[in-house]
């Protein structure tokens, strides 16, 4: 029979490589069902914990407790925000969001670290990651093999995750875990070869995402890497997989088709099959030539000795070398980063959309810029407690310098500024460089490689997480947290250890005591299990509208906002349904509630505009007052002129043409 604690321990392991490829292909969990779904889980796999096992805490020491303190009072400042935020039902999704990653911090902090533990999670990942990453190069190279329906961005590769830098990150995490596992002496053979393998199709993925970022945040991870890690491996590695990576770039590069607006037609399938063999023979060259220098160079390389201040002396004169190499690029090239700075300062979008290559090498802030400027002017309105969790979007609809729709301000740290103040930026970072701080002191002696690859991915992370908005992206934002609360859980004793060093006795949690806390820990699933059932019944009226059907959208909505009351966008369904069934006054009463909910969004107050002039009342007011919260939004504009032309006999008509315009919410 199998052991129940072997089975327990193998499944918490495939844990973080699981719930990655679950987020993967539900739009990387951008949506509130995924992660709430994912924290209920995760509430309930603790408290069987804590209820179960010997020793639940056995990985929990001072860094765990300091950083899910931090996290905690994160987590609880963005549930009470809800108070002063103009947004309370978003408010509660992003609190819904970081329960998640505190739940996966706490869960992997207190299990005990051990090096064979990390190697399997790092593996799972691993593979786990290369299966999202071919399955969406397939769509790109082979799209009639994996045909896929376009999105807003098809030229930019995003299957399954639906957002092409997050892809795009995922593909480096996958990246710098494959180069460690393809350069690390001490890996068994088939990981070697198997790393080398996966290389060419993480980076031709991550080329197809045309994700500037990712490519720039992967070459600086895997630069810091090489640096810490410094594996002998890493010479039969480079040698093996970058030619082969290379080959699988060029080739990709020159398939000029799958760079345009439509990578579908009949001459871009064709570039798409040359790209798909070539990838295959790189994939084989790589993995042939890997193995061939496993066993010839590997061994050689591995009986080299040295001591510790020669070992020193190597990482000096790497270090040493790379910032020389790096100040002579800004003297040498001074004038072109000068040039390149202006061009970066230029908020159009990047490259163009004819080929999308171009964007490579253009330093565009992609609007980037007034995104963290409009935060960074509502954190001075109140710096320490922020505007509230969710509130960045009615931010940025009202001071937004183009006609562009953005949710959130593309970087963590800016946004959390923006929403939660100083106080919520503290205790963020607080998490993140108690993280960061703990795996790079690991990052040495023998297993100086596999804590090296951990700290890249944590850092690649960090930085990507400055320029876009991954934290609202479970899918590359949870590897991270599980990571990050194995690296602060105290070290596994095992039996030899404990045979030589017997520690003192233990004194087991009573089960009453271990009953209260599983409780606790299923509590923590109750607003979850309100955010889950109540976007489910908001999905289904959503639905049920946009087929017509506008009774039921009416009793789904109303089911939506029974059980979380304060889903203004339920009452926005209502009210759209009434105008559809002839009840305008029972409409009106509706969108009032969605705008007493969410006073600055201007869905709202333009749906109130519309409510009023269907019942023959005048609009002028609440038409005004959309125009103001979003000056740009060509509907609100649209609306506006209208009821502002005509006359009062005129607005029924009016709002109900353009109520008829509306199929979905």
């Amino acid at each position: 029979m199998l052991d129940s604690r072997r089975v327990s321990g193998v499944a918490l392991l495939l844990l973080p490589a699981g719930l990655m490829a679950y987020f993967a292909f539900n739009a990387g969990g951008f949506f509130p069902v995924a992660p709430a779904y994912v924290a209920i889980l995760l509430a309930v796999v603790l408290a069987i914990r804590v209820v179960a096992s010997s020793d639940p805490f056995e990985g929990v020491r001072w860094e765990v407790t300091a950083a899910a303190a931090a996290m905690g009072l994160y987590t609880l400042e963005t549930l009470l925000s809800e108070v002063w935020s103009h947004s309370p039902a978003l408010a509660i999704v992003d609190f819904d969001r970081a329960l998640l990653y505190l739940l996966t911090l706490v869960l992997f902090g207190c299990v005990a670290h051990s090096r064979p533990r990390l190697i399997w999670i790092l593996r799972f990942l691993a593979i786990a990651i290369v299966v999202v990453c071919a399955c969406g190069l397939i769509t790109r190279v082979l799209p009639h093999v994996w045909p896929i329906t376009p999105n807003i961005a098809n030229y930019r590769l995003s299957y399954p995750v639906t957002y092409w830098n997050v892809l795009g990150l995922l593909a480096v995490f996958g990246i710098l875990l494959c180069l460690h596992f393809t350069s690390d002496e001490r890996e068994p053979l088939v990981a070697r070869v198997a790393g080398a393998a996966a290389l060419p199709v993480l980076a031709t993925t991550l080329y197809f995402t045309f994700s500037r970022g990712s490519i720039a945040t992967c070459l600086i991870a895997a630069v810091i890497y090489a640096l810490v890690a410094r594996p002998w491996g890493l010479v039969s590695a480079a040698l093996s997989a970058v030619p082969a990576t290379v080959i699988a770039l060029v080739i990709a590069y020159d398939a000029n088709l799958l760079a345009t607006l439509n990578p579908t037609t009949p001459a871009a399938v064709r570039q798409g099959h040359g790209v798909a063999l070539a990838l295959l023979g790189c994939i084989i060259g790589a993995a042939v030539l890997r193995g061939v220098l496993a066993l010839w160079l590997d061994d050689r390389l591995g009986r080299v000795t040295l001591d510790l201040k020669r070992r020193r002396r190597i990482a000096q004169i790497g270090w040493g070398t790379t910032a020389a190499v790096a100040v002579l690029a800004v003297i040498v090239f001074s004038g072109k980063i000068s040039h390149e700075y202006h061009r970066f300062l230029n908020p159009n979008p990047p490259g163009n959309t004819a080929d999308l290559r171009s964007r490579l090498t253009d330093p565009g802030n992609d609007d980037r810029l007034p995104m963290w400027q409009i935060a960074w002017h509502e954190f001075e309105a109140k710096p320490i407690l922020g505007q509230g969790a969710g509130t960045y979007v009615n931010s940025y609809a009202q001071y937004r310098p183009n006609d562009g729709f953005v949710v959130n301000a593309h970087s963590l740290y800016v946004e959390t500024l923006d929403e939660l103040g100083i106080v919520g930026l503290v205790l963020l970072l607080i998490v993140i460089l108690t993280i960061l701080v703990r795996t790079a002191s690991l990052a040495r002696g023998p297993n100086r490689p596999l804590y090296a690859s951990v700290f890249a991915v944590l850092l690649a992370w960090a930085l990507e997480s400055g320029i876009d908005w991954d934290w609202q992206m479970p899918v590359v934002t949870i590897v991270a947290f599980a990571l990050g609360g194995f690296m602060l859980a105290r070290p596994h004793r095992t039996a030899a250890q404990e045979d030589a060093t017997p520690a003192a006795p233990a004194h087991g949690i009573a089960p009453h005591i271990r009953t209260a806390l599983g409780i606790g820990c299923l509590l923590l699933a109750v607003a979850p299990a309100y955010v889950w059932l109540s976007e489910r019944k908001l999905n289904q009226a959503s639905a049920a509208f946009a087929a017509g059907n506008y009774r039921a959208a009416t009793d789904d909505a109303l089911s939506s906002k029974s059980i979380l009351g304060i889903q203004s966008a339920a009452y926005e369904v209502v009210a759209y349904s009434d105008i559809h069934r002839d009840m305008p006054g029972l409409a009106i009463q509706a969108i009032d509630k969605a705008v007493s909910l969410d006073p600055n969004n201007w869905n709202y107050a333009y749906d109130k505009a519309l409510m009023l002039g269907a019942a023959g009342l005048n609009p002028l007011a609440a038409a005004r007052r959309a125009l103001t919260l979003d000056p740009r939004e060509q509907l609100v504009q649209v609306e506006w002129e209208t009821f502002k032309t005509d006359t009062p006999s005129e607005w029924p008509s009016d709002a109900r043409t353009i109520a008829d315009a509306f199929t979905s919410l």
